[in-house]
Parts: C-alpha cells; structure tokens; sequence
C-alpha cells in the first residue's frame, strides 16, 4: 500500500466519496442484506445527502496515492459511516480510521463513542473494543447499537 494521507472532506470530495461508500456497500454487505436494504443505503450516500452531512459531521477522508480508498465520520460522540474501499479491506486501514477518529474524539472531550454498525461490520469493531448495546431494526435493515468508553485526558 502505498503512503496514506488523510484530509478533511469537503463538498468537491461528495462525488468520489460517494461512489466509494456505494461501490463499498455493494460488494461488502451483499452477503448480510438484501438488494433493497442495500439500494436504500446507496440512496442515503448519494452526493446531494453528503454535502448536508458536510455540515454538522467531522468527516476524514483517506488516500492512497490519488486514490480515495477509505473515510469515516464523527457527528457528536457517533462513530459515522467508516467505508474501506473492498480492494484495500483486510489490510489494516478500518483499524487507523477507527484510531484517528478516536483521537478526534477525545480531542473534543468525548468520554464515549457509540455507532450503528451494519451485520457485516459487528465483529471488526467487537475487536476494537466496541461493546454490544442492542440489535435496531431500520427501513434499510438491522443495525447493531454498540459503545466504547474512551481515556479522556482532563
């Protein structure tokens, strides 16, 4: 892999972004859902949302090369929408993402994060530490409620 570099999104970035969280969804949670859970996913990722999301959402974009492999999101103490482009799954990256928004976390004094994970993604953030709070049920499908305290500094 090549070295990374991280950036801030901003609305020129919605339309790569986009098709690398939609191209994610369709490879990556096909086995978990089904083609309407993940066609409504898909529609949630479309540029037009994206640049709402730009608004009241810290998100971190990920590059390898020029190339937009991975991104993750912070919106109050949520862990948002981490994509990892298929090709670069496996390798480590969701693991950094994961670490860095973290870090922003704790920056803003946050004591403990919480996320929606999909089906498909429970077991990797179970091994980050991310604990189990409740199965939801979504029109686009179930989601796992999770939560992780963080060591924040005083």
């Amino acid at each position: 892999m090549k070295s990374l570099k991280f950036l801030k999104a901003t609305v020129a970035d919605v339309v790569p972004l986009s098709g690398l969280i939609q191209r994610t969804i369709r490879v990556s949670n096909a086995s978990d859902y089904g083609q309407k859970s993940i066609d409504m996913l898909c529609a949630i990722f479309e540029p037009a949302p994206l640049v709402e999301r730009l608004e009241n959402e810290a998100i971190l974009l990920c590059f390898s090369g020029a190339s937009l492999v991975g991104t993750v999101g912070l919106k109050g103490n949520y862990l948002r929408s981490l994509f990892v482009d298929p090709a670069f799954q496996g390798q480590g990256l969701g693991k950094v993402l994961v670490a860095r928004i973290e870090e922003e976390a704790r920056q803003r004094a946050i004591p403990e994060m919480m996320l929606h994970s999909s089906i498909t993604a429970r077991e990797f953030y179970a091994a980050l530490g991310y604990e189990f709070v409740e199965l939801q049920s979504y029109p686009e499908g179930p989601f796992v409620l999770m939560r992780k305290p963080l060591n924040v500094r005083p």
